[in-house]
C-alpha cells in the first residue's frame, strides 16, 4: 500500500494542476480575447472558402478527365468511319457482282464481315415504314398492295456505324393511289 497515492496527494496535485490553467488568462485582457475570436472566425471563413474552392476545382477537375475519356472513346469508335464511308463504293460493287458471281459473293460477305467487326451495320429498308433519318425518299410509287409510306424497293443499301447513320438507304417509298 506504500505505493498507492493517499487521497490527500490525489486531491493536492489536482489543485496544482488546474491552478496554472486558471491563471494563464490573467494576463490576457477581454479586448485581447475578442480580438483573437475575431481573427480566428475570419481564419475559419477563409478556409471554408478555400475549401469549397478546392471541392468546386476537384468537381470541374473529374469532369474533365470524364469528357476527355468519352472523347477518347468516340474518337476510337469512329476512327474508322472515313475508311468505312469510301469502302462503300467498292462494298455495292461487289454486291451487285454477287447477284451474278458466286466468288463475287464469298468476297462480299468477307468484306461485311470485317466492316461489321468495325460497327458497320446495313440499313433495313424493304418493307420497314419511311423514316427520314434513315432512308432518303427517291421517288413515291402508286401501290394497292403496299401500305402508304412503306419503303417498296431500295435502290442503295444505306449503313450505319456504331449506330450513327453514316449513309441512308435510296428508296421508293408507296403512296395509295
Amino acid at each position: 500500500m506504500a505505493d498507492e497515492p493517499s487521497e490527500e496527494s490525489i486531491d493536492g496535485s489536482e489543485e496544482q494542476e488546474a491552478a496554472p490553467a486558471e491563471g494563464a488568462h490573467e494576463g490576457v485582457s477581454v479586448d485581447e480575447i475578442a480580438k483573437l475570436r475575431q481573427e480566428l472566425e475570419e481564419v475559419k471563413r477563409v478556409a471554408d472558402e478555400r475549401l469549397e474552392q478546392l471541392l468546386r476545382c476537384r468537381a470541374e477537375l473529374d469532369n474533365v478527365i470524364k469528357r476527355n475519356s468519352r472523347e477518347r472513346e468516340e474518337l476510337a469508335r469512329f476512327a474508322s468511319e472515313t475508311i468505312i464511308k469510301k469502302l462503300l463504293v467498292f462494298l455495292d460493287s461487289l454486291e451487285q457482282a454477287a447477284k451474278h458471281d458466286d466468288g463475287s459473293r464469298a468476297l462480299y460477305d468477307q468484306l461485311l464481315d470485317i466492316m461489321r467487326s468495325e460497327g458497320l451495320e446495313p440499313i433495313e429498308a424493304l418493307g420497314k415504314r419511311f423514316d427520314p433519318f434513315m432512308h432518303e425518299a427517291m421517288m413515291q410509287v402508286e401501290s394497292q398492295e403496299a401500305e402508304d409510306g412503306t419503303v417498296v424497293q431500295e435502290f442503295q443499301k444505306g449503313y450505319t456505324l456504331h449506330s450513327k447513320v453514316i449513309r441512308t438507304s435510296k428508296v421508293a417509298v408507296a403512296k395509295r393511289g
